[in-house]
């Protein structure tokens, strides 16, 4: 690459003073000034003139690579050279004044001299040897065998060496710098045309092989997924159901339903304090005389008998036989007995000739009375449960929150695959237990209370068929099915209930639907583009939309196995 010689490219926005200033700081001796299209800075008479004389100046010959017509006149006036490219030769383009403007553009070289108005034959290279030869403005003696021919393009920011003089340390330097700039421009070379050809037609063979290997993998892997929505209608379903614990199949005509008693108990208990006493001292004893009238048969007082006088109970401690008999007026019959009193303390001893009553004695009129005092009872008195102590326990029982309970019933029901109906949710009477037991010695009572709650489920199933039933009335279902029955959200409002009946009014909300089979679908879709899968489809009532999907994103019709096929159908 020459050292003597650069290609300027102008821009459509510089003016004269950047390109001026452009060629006094390049150091290269022939420089080409490629210029754009519609350069109007060098539409200009004083612009070229200027641009001449500052080349002059530094000593370097300005070549204009442009094709416009209408700068042409304006560069032969100036006498600046012209080509139409870099591989052109240059040339000085004729005017008016052509005579006149020779004898001006000669470059006065001292010892040799450029004849401008004999430069139309003669390439950039020529000016490049000339100009080239010395850094100075007085160039050497032109050696014609050193002289280049034309410019060479293929270099975008350079001109191919004009001038094959000078020693051979120039060459080598020329060398060097010319690989430098090749490589930093070669991004700017003309492409190879051949190159090129051969590489679109084995892209194409590339690309042809491709869609080859697209469609057999297509054939092998292609999918089709089909979504259908369609369009429900709701069928209102209100019927009055007997659920009963004790049935066990179901009857459409009664609308019995067999149920299931879900029960579950809760207990809490509540401690007070007692407030009874009883006496625990020793218990007063004693005999008595037990009198009848005379009868036929002996009468017989059994063991254990009760007796009471002023109050107080006592009990007799063995079985006595009224034999002992009394003549004369008022006839009788006596016995004796001894007795003891029910509870210790004093007030069981009783002085003589006190009277007591036999409770229940209804056939026979007994009197006894007792000859002697009896004694030997003393006190010892001890807290103990009184009545009023369990009642004072029964008040503090709260009512309890069934909150809980009630929903462990539903999903107790619910696990065993029933449906739980809610309103049947009951309370029984509440139990008590009383620990320890009334009027034992004790200074707490314990009250226990137990309270059961039953709730009633019924098999889904058996809801089902009810449902279906009825539904099945309102529709055609030659036409139409039942998307979906409404057991889950059914309403249930109890008219009355016990523990194992109850009787309920049921209100569901049924979906009904097109009645659309997957497998008859596919068959009528095999091998059918997008467009007549959607018409196809679409003509089932209550279809109101058809998406289809394929895979791979080159397939372009439903594959005709059926595998392959997905449908799914959403409802609305």
């Amino acid at each position: 690459m020459s050292n003597i010689k650069d290609t300027i490219y102008i821009d459509v926005d510089d003016d004269i003073t950047g390109i001026i200033d452009k060629v006094q700081v390049n150091q290269k001796k022939i420089l080409a000034l490629v210029l754009p299209k519609r350069a109007t800075v060098f539409q200009s008479v004083v612009n070229l003139k200027l641009l001449k004389r500052a080349s002059e100046k530094v000593g370097k010959n300005i070549v204009l690579i442009t094709s416009e017509a209408s700068l042409l006149p304006i560069a032969g006036m100036v006498g600046l050279h012209v080509a139409k490219t870099l591989q052109s030769k240059p040339e000085i383009p004729a005017h008016p004044n052509h005579a006149d403007i020779n004898s001006e553009s000669e470059i006065d070289l001292e010892d040799n001299e450029l004849d401008l108005t004999d430069s139309q034959n003669v390439p950039v290279g020529e000016l490049a040897s000339v100009s080239g030869v010395a850094a100075t403005t007085t160039p050497k003696e032109i050696n014609p065998s050193d002289i280049d021919e034309t410019i060479d393009i293929s270099n975008n920011h350079l001109i191919d060496d004009a001038v094959g003089t000078g020693s051979r340390q120039d060459k080598s330097s020329s060398k060097k710098d010319k690989k430098k700039k090749d490589k930093k421009n070669k991004d700017l070379k003309v492409p190879n045309f051949n190159r090129f050809r051969k590489i679109l037609i084995t892209a194409g063979i590339v690309i042809v092989a491709i869609i080859l290997l697209f469609l057999v993998f297509g054939s092998t892997f292609n999918k089709a997924n089909i979504s259908i929505q369609t369009q429900t209608t709701p069928a209102q379903v209100n019927l009055t159901l007997n659920l009963d614990t004790s049935a066990k199949t179901l009857n459409n005509r009664t609308l019995t339903v067999p149920a299931v008693s879900q029960s579950t108990s809760k207990s809490s208990n509540e401690t007070v304090a007692t407030t009874g006493q009883i006496n625990n001292g020793t218990k007063a004893a004693g005999s008595v005389i037990v009198s009848a009238p005379c009868q036929p048969i002996f009468p017989v007082l059994p063991s254990g008998t009760s007796l009471s006088s002023g109050g107080i109970s006592f009990t007799t401690q063995a079985s006595v036989k009224l034999s002992s008999l009394n003549p004369g007026p008022g006839c009788s019959l006596s016995g004796k007995v001894n007795i003891q009193a029910v509870n210790g303390g004093i007030n069981g001893n009783l002085a003589a000739n006190s009277s007591f009553a036999i409770p229940g004695s209804l056939y026979v009129s007994y009197s006894v009375s007792n000859n002697d005092a009896l004694s030997g009872g003393t006190d010892d008195m001890v807290s103990a449960v009184a009545q009023s102590d369990i009642d004072n326990a029964n008040q503090k029982f709260t009512t309890q929150n069934t909150g809980s309970i009630k929903t462990a019933l539903q999903n107790q029901l619910t696990q065993a695959g029933l449906v739980p109906i809610n309103d049947t949710f009951s309370t029984g009477t509440p139990k008590t237990s009383v620990s320890p037991a009334l009027g034992s010695q004790a200074k707490n009572v314990t009250v226990t209370q137990t309270v059961s709650y039953t709730m009633l489920g019924v098999q889904k199933t058996y809801l089902s068929d009810l449902i279906n039933q009825s539904v099945k009335k309102q529709i055609n279902t030659s036409q139409q099915s039942i998307i979906d029955d409404g057991v889950n959200s059914a309403q249930f409002t109890v008219i009355q209930s016990s523990a194992s009946t109850a009787q309920v009014t049921m209100q569901a909300n049924a979906l009904v639907g097109s009645d659309l089979n997957v497998s008859t679908i596919k068959s009528q879709i095999v091998g059918l583009k997008s467009a007549d899968v959607k018409s196809n489809i679409k003509a089932y009532p209550g279809v109101t939309n058809v998406t289809v999907k394929f895979s791979p994103f080159w397939v372009n019709s439903v594959p005709k196995q059926q595998n392959k096929i997905t449908v799914n159908i959403s409802k609305s």
